[in-house]
């Protein structure tokens, strides 16, 4: 199964920066640095719980997390577009 998690749908701009509705626990403060998040996992549940911890944690512990996750696999766009994917995720990017 497949879910995502970003601010694509629930932010709000001010002077030009997005604010995400998804909040940092440790900071209290809008996550930042990331886009989107999709995960892809054998159930539901588990895809759309990380969607949204792996926004909070950020790309790279949250790559390294997914990675440690049998059959789970995610796709990180960040606040610059970079595309980043966890280690058995295969791109294919048509012209």
């Amino acid at each position: 199964s497949v879910a995502t998690s970003g601010n694509y749908e629930q932010y709000f701009d001010k002077n030009g920066v997005r604010y995400s509705h998804n909040i940092d626990p440790k900071s209290g403060l809008p996550v930042t640095g990331i886009r989107s998040v999709t995960i892809v996992s054998p159930h539901a549940e588990l895809s759309d719980a990380l969607a949204t911890a792996v926004t909070v944690m950020g790309a790279k512990v949250g790559i390294h997390f997914i990675e440690q996750l049998p059959g789970t696999h995610a796709l990180i766009i960040d606040d610059r577009n970079k595309i980043i994917t966890s280690r058995h995720l295969k791109l294919t990017m048509e012209p």
